[in-house]
């Protein structure tokens, strides 16, 4: 099964890349207080001071650290700044260790926690609660973005987060599924059955059409034909509306979640919906 993707391409990649300054950016995020400046010049390494420095700007802005990913033109801003030579600056010789403890120091500055099991386990139940009332999974990763921050908590990586969010769908798809399973009977099973059933099309081109694909969208004319087609549609619509209402009323699905499933039946053609329905 293809992975879900909840941001695109680039959309991922602005996620995951450090933050791209102008250079009024760079006099906002790299002029840090009095108290980091001290803790960058009791570093040892002229090295470790530039690293520390663009790190602490990178967080500033974004709330989250992006392994040794750091911009020439930053490096070379901060280095300029307190006065190192460039060369004397590689990445290579940022240590693992040094990175960590960096880490730590922005960390407890800011006032934000790491991304740790607690903060996973916390994020979780934000992301199962929205799941309850916002199914699109774009909004999800927003939200959950948004609640991090203001819970003062370091942002982890796109995969952490999507992971999460991927495995909370999918089990809310399997618990709705089984209070479908055991709600519906034979014969209402088999009224929804018939909708992925071609039967005649005499409306528009005399052919052959699927029920559903019939049920999608109405006609916007004002035709007298046209109204009662509509109106024999949302004739069927209601009648399965009654017969299907007591399985409804136990999914509990909000406005949103319906919405939303409704969007993925009229976007998808009738042997996606068939095979989504085998799958399941």
């Amino acid at each position: 099964m293809a992975r879900m993707k909840i941001f695109n391409t680039l959309e991922q990649e602005e996620f995951e890349s450090p933050p791209i300054f102008s250079s009024a950016d760079r006099k906002k995020f790299f002029s840090l207080p009095l108290t980091l400046k001290n803790t960058m010049i009791n570093l040892r390494t002229p090295n470790n001071k530039v690293f520390f420095l663009v790190a602490s700007g990178y967080f500033k802005a974004r709330r989250k650290f992006f392994g040794w990913q750091f911009r020439q033109s930053d490096i070379q801003y901060v280095a300029l700044q307190i006065g190192v030579n460039l060369d004397e600056i590689t990445i290579n010789a940022y240590s693992k260790e040094s990175y960590a403890r960096h880490q730590r120091i922005i960390l407890n500055y800011f006032g934000f926690k790491a991304f740790d099991l607690t903060a996973k386990n916390f994020i979780i139940k934000e992301i199962t609660t929205l799941i309850r009332v916002q199914f699109r999974p774009k909004l999800i990763m927003l939200e959950s973005i948004e609640t991090l921050i203001r819970h003062n908590i370091a942002l982890p990586s796109y995969n952490v987060l999507a992971d999460l969010i991927i495995t909370e769908i999918n089990h809310q798809r399997v618990l709705l599924g089984e209070i479908v399973d055991g709600c519906l009977s034979e014969n209402q099973r088999q009224k929804l059955d018939d909708l992925l059933e071609k039967e005649p099309n005499d409306k528009i081109d005399g052919g052959w059409r699927y029920r559903l694909t019939l049920l999608k969208k109405p006609y916007q004319s004002t035709q007298p034909t046209k109204i009662r087609a509509n109106l024999s549609d949302l004739n069927i619509l209601q009648t399965l509306y009654l017969d299907l209402k007591t399985t409804l009323s136990q999914l509990n699905l909000s406005s949103e979640c319906i919405r939303y499933y409704a969007y993925s039946v009229i976007k998808s053609q009738i042997p996606q919906v068939s095979r989504r329905a085998d799958a399941e």
